[in-house]
């Protein structure tokens, strides 16, 4: 005889058993394409530890040189000569030049006295190069790739690109820079862009784009920052990354571009 409080069955029906299958099988495919759209990029992480490891290096160089930045001299004789002293030496491009390979104008201090600045902290020249970058040199009918992906903001002990004094000349000491979580320290920089290892841009002229930063991790760049953090920051604008073939015009003006807008206030601050 039933209770009231029975239930006129004691178990689940076939139907109820394949209807919560079915809606299991739907939940877990729209869980799956959730997680893999935020799995982490392997090559993205490689890239930002490398940016913290540099960005620490150069905050640990300031504070073993009495608060003085390392020099971040441009040009193609950079790291070569006591008047060229920077950060890193060499120039890359897609010649047979053996810069693009010379891992000693990085890391061998005691070899390129006027380069390497950062070598004695970071020892491994891996740091220096994004494993996204596949950009690739032939010497002697050989292929190599370039050691390098990186530069450093050209406002930090180098040149300022700028036509107002609105903006210091450039930071040579870390105590000058007012708010170091906003201003980057080195970036990766276009294939198609990159020579010597310092990255300009002229915060006092609108949307100019000197140089082109890199977009390896699905239309992000790279960036480390003067208080030791890294992060990658999504680029808008197709002509932010235009494609990457051997050589880019720099030096341009891109109207309306909110990117070079970014870049410009996050490579120097007003006085």
């Amino acid at each position: 005889m039933q209770t009231p409080y029975q239930s006129q069955s004691d178990g689940f029906t076939l139907m109820d058993l394949l209807a919560t299958l079915v809606v299991l099988v739907i939940l877990g495919s729209v869980l799956g394409t959730a997680f893999a759209s935020i799995r982490p990029n392997t090559r993205a992480l490689v890239c930002l530890n490398n940016q913290r490891q540099l960005a620490n290096a150069w905050r640990l160089y300031a504070t073993e040189h009495e608060d003085e930045l390392p020099p971040n001299r441009d040009g193609g004789n950079a790291g070569k000569s006591r008047s060229d002293a920077s950060w890193a030496g060499g120039w890359l491009d897609y010649t047979s030049n053996t810069d693009n390979t010379n891992t000693d104008l990085l890391v061998n201090h005691t070899r390129y006295p006027y380069a390497a600045y950062l070598g004695p902290y970071v020892r491994t020249p891996a740091v220096f190069k994004c494993p996204a970058d596949t950009s690739q040199v032939s010497i002697a009918g050989q292929w190599f790739p370039r050691v390098r992906s990186v530069s450093m903001n050209n406002a930090l002990n180098g040149r300022l690109w700028s036509t107002s004094t609105s903006f210091p000349a450039s930071y040579e000491k870390l105590t000058q820079i007012k708010f170091a979580a906003k201003l980057f320290v080195i970036l990766d920089e276009h294939p198609g862009s990159i020579n010597d290892p310092c990255f300009f841009s002229d915060p006092s002229t609108p949307f100019l784009m000197v140089d082109f930063p890199a977009s390896y991790h699905d239309g992000a760049g790279s960036f480390s920052f003067a208080d030791g953090h890294a992060e990658l920051h999504k680029w808008r604008n197709p002509r932010t990354t235009p494609r990457r073939g051997l050589l880019i015009p720099l030096n341009v003006i891109l109207p309306g571009d909110a990117d070079v807008t970014w870049l410009q206030q996050h490579a120097a601050q007003p006085n």
